[in-house]
């Protein structure tokens, strides 16, 4: 589930459906500033599910500096009411306990190329609401997550690589906020933007992902939460509103 944007109007009383043990948000689910109603959000939900994966969106970090932003989060973490139920997943790892499964997650800012920047700057308001933000810090973002992403990729692949058995190979689910393919990031009508940079970059076909069984991300033009995974192509219906 992504982009529900649920500080419009102060949704935060929304239901997430129960139909996993395992809920994955992949952001701009609200805003960090909200802390308390993001809490109460959190707290019903860690109620309902064993694990919550929270994976910050552009959003969350709304009217604030992306290193307070952060400082929230971890505070959100460490909440006695979450009961440990909640996993932030910026440039982590998490490998579920009891099955093979390990999940990555960061936010994967989007590279924005120099010929965009004055466009997106007009367009999209992260720079006018993220303090301190620029089209620098956003691009020095996505190298940062980027080059994250591609060893701890590469290790999982070494450990795999090393098991004796089928059984023991990991399988690797990635969550991202931003989209790692522009060609699912938007739908046909704004594909050719030149803001859609801000949204996602094509970064599947340089990189060692072939060990990535599903990627899922949000922040898309259109009302899907996405999928990629070395399998085909998959979609889960989520939630998006206007909110850019």
């Amino acid at each position: 589930m992504s982009d529900l944007h649920l500080e419009v109007n102060q949704q935060y009383s929304f239901e997430f459906p129960v139909s996993s043990k395992y809920l994955i948000l992949a952001g701009d689910i609200g805003q960090l500033q909200d802390y308390n109603e993001y809490l109460s959000l959190l707290r019903r939900h860690t109620n309902n599910f064993e694990i919550v994966f929270l994976v910050l969106g552009n959003h969350e970090f709304y009217n604030q500096s992306i290193e307070s932003g952060l400082e929230i989060a971890r505070r959100l973490e460490r909440e006695p009411s979450l009961h440990g139920r909640l996993f932030i997943l910026h440039q982590q790892r998490y490998d579920i306990p009891g099955t093979r499964v390990t999940v990555y997650g960061c936010t994967l800012w989007s590279h924005i190329p120099n010929d965009a920047r004055d466009i997106i700057y007009a367009k999209i308001r992260d720079s006018k609401h993220i303090q301190e933000w620029s089209p620098e810090k956003h691009n020095s973002a996505h190298l940062s997550d980027l080059a994250w992403l591609r060893r701890e990729l590469q290790v999982i692949q070494r450990e795999n690589d090393k098991s004796l058995r089928k059984s023991d190979i990991r399988s690797v689910i990635v969550v991202t906020h931003h989209a790692p393919s522009l060609g699912r990031a938007s739908s046909p009508q704004h594909a050719q933007n030149p803001w859609s940079s801000a949204f996602g970059t094509d970064i599947l076909s340089n990189g060692c992902w072939d060990s990535v069984n599903a990627w899922i991300f949000g922040h898309a033009f259109h009302k899907r939460v996405q999928g990629e995974g070395n399998q085909g192509h998959q979609q889960s219906t989520g939630i998006r509103t206007s909110v850019e």
